[in-house]
């Protein structure tokens, strides 16, 4: 067991545009979708709570009040964190411009960060899954889910990660560039591949590396994660961890089809 500082804070990025899910969301925050019954965001935030997390930052972006309306009024109510605040990511720069916002939050220490997008149907709430890693090894984490060629095409455009399994401690051999938003997972012709999702713990190494990332990127370029990932990577300070729960990406319409049919089944 390492001596990780414990994770009781979460920041829950909301500033994207969502133009893959307009035919389903109208032009409404895709972060509110309906799951099942419940909001896409509202099963997240319940997530975390079940994972430990007592404290969540919400970082929407302008015309998604919505967002806050709904979920301020749930803080501290049973399954829910304690406290859920707000602030606003004023342009779409990235997720880990959105991340950075966080750090007076988490007071420079360590952080989760959690998609709203992606949701796990398992024994275990998804994000306790990544942290259970970061406790024991010290080390950033993140999430990563193999994905089986069949399943491609209700999975969003990610990056395919290599690496070893050591039990579910998943050993990064490079973190890839990020693909195009276009399109659908490609496992490369594999039965099955892995690819990093929307689950995050971090040491307080995350802010530094931020900050180099932004020192060192294109002047047009939004500030993403894979920057920071790849630098965390480069000192040894990043792992992954197999999902044991089943992934689903309700970011795009064929998976959000999948999720909502799959919870609605088993409520």
């Amino acid at each position: 067991m390492s001596d990780a500082e414990p994770i009781t804070r979460v920041l829950l990025p909301c500033g994207g545009r969502g133009t893959r899910m307009l035919a389903l969301t109208h032009g409404a925050p895709k972060e509110l979708i309906d799951v099942a019954g419940v909001p896409a965001l509202e099963r997240v935030a319940r997530e975390c709570a079940a994972a430990g997390i007592e404290h969540a930052l919400v970082v929407t972006a302008p015309g998604k009040e919505a967002i806050e309306r709904h979920l301020a009024p749930l803080a501290g109510t049973p399954g829910l964190p304690r406290t859920i605040s707000f602030t606003v990511q004023r342009e779409a720069r990235g997720l880990a411009d959105a991340m950075r916002l966080g750090r007076e939050f988490a007071e420079s220490g360590s952080i989760a960060v959690a998609l709203p997008d992606n949701l796990f149907d398992g024994a275990m709430p998804g994000l306790a899954e990544v942290l259970e890693t970061y406790v024991a090894t010290g080390t950033s984490t993140v999430a990563v889910a193999e994905i089986a060629a069949a399943d491609a095409a209700r999975r969003g455009a990610t990056a395919a990660y290599p690496g070893t399994l050591d039990g579910d401690v998943y050993r990064l051999s490079a973190v890839p560039e990020k693909r195009a938003h276009d399109g659908a997972f490609d496992t490369g012709g594999r039965a099955s591949a892995f690819t990093a999702v929307g689950r995050y713990a971090f040491t307080g190494e995350l802010w530094e590396a931020i900050e180099r990332a932004d020192r060192t990127r294109a002047a047009d370029a939004e500030l993403d994660d894979v920057p920071v990932l790849r630098d965390l990577f480069a000192r040894g300070r990043l792992v992954g961890r197999r999902m044991r729960g089943r992934f689903l990406d309700v970011g795009v319409p064929d998976g959000w089809r999948e999720a909502d049919a799959l919870l609605r089944a088993g409520a």
